[in-house]
């Protein structure tokens, strides 16, 4: 699975979106990560808790952001897609890597903090 076209289908397959809309969520992300710079002399506030999931034999690094509770993941066949929750990325995940199973999970149980090892319940607002 090398060509671009059948990433983006995987990535739609995920989302469960077709092979258009995977690419305007790709661009909308594209457009509001690089095309908004923040105000000069303002930076964001660095609110991200790195996370990781593993499943299917695979280790799945992501970033959590304690005040919108997104996650945005960084490795793996899904790197660079943003999901709304942690149970949102989990099915995410579970749906890339394993489209055979039903891909419901619970985020706050599936991912972990890396710093410590512990479920990212554990910080759960």
């Amino acid at each position: 699975m090398d060509s671009d076209y059948d990433r983006v289908m995987l990535l739609a397959r995920a989302w469960q979106v077709s092979g258009g809309e995977a690419v305007r969520r790709l661009l909308d992300h594209f457009v509001r990560e690089v095309g908004t710079p923040a105000a000069a002399g303002q930076e964001p506030a660095d609110d991200g808790v790195s996370i990781y999931a593993d499943y299917g034999g695979e280790r799945i690094e992501a970033l959590y952001h304690k005040a919108t509770k997104r996650v945005d993941i960084t490795s793996g066949v899904l790197a660079g897609c943003s999901y709304k929750s942690p149970s949102g990325a989990a099915m995410g995940v579970v749906q890339a890597l394993n489209p055979n199973v039903h891909n419901n999970r619970n985020g706050w149980s599936f991912w972990f903090i890396a710093e410590n090892g512990e479920a990212l319940q554990t910080i759960r607002p």
